[in-house]
Parts: structure tokens; C-alpha cells; sequence
């Protein structure tokens, strides 16, 4: 049997290769045995174009190949094609058959593409999910953050004015009624959330998220938001983590 050094080199060369190379390069994915049958049948099944059979440097002619059998040699390492054919057909061993590379090659199992496709399309899927998972993560931080900071100014706002009304004792500095209107921002981010789960592709679009907004306010608590799209754009950009 040739070692793996020769082997590659013909193999890489696209060139003829002997009966024992041909199983060699059939391995692992047939047996010996296995492969002598495939080999006989690509013969058999196939014309000289396709599964090309040489004997002594020349092409085999159709009414030869079809009465070829590749064989073991009887008490010998290697291979050998005898004759299936009536009559004596000829001696074991007194012919050198070849084979091509590539065509022998070809034989072997093929990857299933389709599976592989599918197996492509589940990956993607699941990079997507991951990828709306992570944009909801950080429109919730954003949120909490954006929360956080309202609450603080609320805070500060309410205790100045205490200060103030305190002061002055003058009912016409007591904070007003908080409108309902002032939780905008908040129905915002929610809605933000909720388009980062199920429909992520209409955050890359701040234009278009301003009036999808602004008709999500107006059915949520019949307002359109503030006239001003630089506040509706600047508390957007927020929840969405851009910075500029």
C-alpha cells in the first residue's frame, strides 16, 4: 500500500491512481470491501466521462468495463479487477489498472446541505433572539437609569418648593397637580421594550420611532407628546444608549 505522503501528492495532482490507492483514499469511509463494491459499481453504472477505468495506460472499452469486478488478490495484499464474463477472461495480475483521483473521490459520502442549511438558519435565528434579548436588557437599564434620575428631580423639585412655600406661606407656591401626561417618558420606554422583543428593526429608525410614538401616546392617553421633536428624539436616543 502507498504511504500517505504519495498518496496526497497524487491525490492533489488530479491525477491516475492504482486500485490500492483508490480504496486508501476510500477510507474510513468504506471498508476495503465496501469500497471495492462501490468502485465496481461506479464502473459498471457510469461511462468512461464519468467514472474513468484504465488498463495499462489505456482507456477500458464498454463491453470491458461491464464484465469488471474489482477483487482481493488471492493470497496477496492488493487488489485487482478479474472478469465476470463467460469464458477463461483473463489472468489475475497480469494487467495495471488505474483509476483518477478526483472520480474515485467522488464516491464518497456527500454532506447533507440541506441540514446544513437549516442548521445555518437555526444559528441566525438564535443570534437574532440574543441579539433582541441584549437590546431589551439595555432599554431596561435605560429605563431604570432614566427613572432613577426623575425620581431624583422630582424629589428635589418638591423640596425647593417646600422650602419656598414654607418660606412665604403662600398657597400660590404649592407645587400643582401632577398632570397625567408628565408619565410620558415612562409609556415611552415601555413601548420601546416591547418593540425590542418583537419587532427589534424598528429601533434603527429614530424618524420613524418619533411618530410611532407620538400615535402610540395619542391612543395610550390622547396625546401626541411634546410639540417639540428634540425632547421626544433626546429621551429616545436615551433608552437606546446613543450617546451623540
Amino acid at each position: 500500500m502507498t504511504n500517505v505522503v504519495t498518496l496526497g501528492a497524487a491525490v492533489m495532482s488530479g491525477g491516475r491512481c492504482s486500485l490500492a490507492q483508490a480504496l486508501e483514499l476510500l477510507t474510513p469511509d468504506f471498508t476495503p470491501m465496501e469500497a471495492a463494491a462501490e468502485i465496481t459499481q461506479a464502473i459498471h453504472g457510469h461511462e468512461h466521462d464519468r467514472f474513468p477505468l484504465y488498463c495499462n495506460g489505456e482507456v477500458v472499452k464498454a463491453h470491458i468495463r461491464a464484465i469488471a469486478n474489482v477483487v482481493p488478490k488471492s493470497g496477496e495484499d492488493g487488489w485487482d479487477i478479474e472478469s465476470t464474463g463467460p469464458g477463461l477472461g483473463w489472468a489475475r495480475g497480469a494487467y495495471n489498472w488505474e483509476l483518477e483521483d478526483d472520480a474515485v473521490l467522488a464516491l464518497k459520502p456527500q454532506p447533507d446541505t440541506r441540514a446544513e442549511a437549516a442548521q445555518a438558519t437555526a444559528i441566525s435565528a438564535m443570534q437574532i433572539a440574543e441579539a433582541a434579548r441584549a437590546k431589551v436588557e439595555e432599554l431596561q437599564a435605560a429605563l431604570q437609569v432614566a427613572t432613577e434620575q426623575k425620581e431624583k428631580a422630582e424629589a428635589q423639585a418638591e423640596a425647593a418648593e417646600a422650602r419656598v412655600g414654607a418660606a412665604t406661606d403662600n398657597p400660590s407656591h404649592r407645587k400643582p397637580a401632577r398632570k397625567f401626561t408628565d408619565n410620558w417618558p415612562m409609556l415611552v420606554a415601555t413601548e420601546m421594550i416591547r418593540l425590542a422583543r418583537h419587532d427589534p428593526e424598528t429601533l434603527e429608525n429614530i424618524s420613524g420611532l418619533i411618530e410611532h410614538m407620538r400615535n402610540f401616546l395619542n391612543d395610550e392617553i390622547g396625546w401626541r407628546g411634546p410639540n417639540d421633536d428634540k425632547e421626544m428624539r433626546a429621551q429616545i436616543r436615551l433608552l437606546l444608549g446613543i450617546k451623540r
